[in-house]
């Protein structure tokens, strides 16, 4: 089954970072993205679009992780400080936020920016 066989009607950048960002092949919206946590699937099982290591998101995924991360820790940094609660406490409620929040963010992220590249055909196998 090749690349062309399953080709929806249009591209279109919404629904290419949607599918993306529910880790689902931003051609078809049906198969997997990942084969494991970050690790991209090397086509769709679905539509037979070609991934792999073809579409790399570089430095741009951690930078938006860590802007959005940030936003939620200074508004529980903030609340936090109204209560005046120990700084211990504080750290136990601070460091779960920002391990959980970061690793539960990057594959839809990823997934997100590996649509928008596929709709712009921005690959790295150029």
């Amino acid at each position: 089954m090749g690349p062309s066989s399953h080709q929806t009607t249009r591209r279109s950048w919404p629904r290419a970072a949607w599918n993306g960002l529910r880790c689902r092949c931003p051609n078809c919206g049906e198969g997997k993205l990942y084969a494991r946590y970050l690790e991209p699937v090397e086509e769709c099982s679905v539509c037979g679009e070609p991934y792999g290591n073809r579409y790399e998101v570089g430095l741009l995924l951690p930078f938006i992780v860590i802007t959005v991360i940030g936003h939620v820790l200074v508004f529980a940094l903030l609340e936090i400080g109204r209560w005046q609660i120990n700084p211990l406490l504080t750290l136990a409620i601070v460091i779960p936020i920002v391990l959980i929040g970061s690793l539960l963010l990057l594959p839809p992220v990823k997934g997100g920016l590996i649509g928008i590249l596929w709709f712009n055909k921005l690959s790295d196998a150029q």
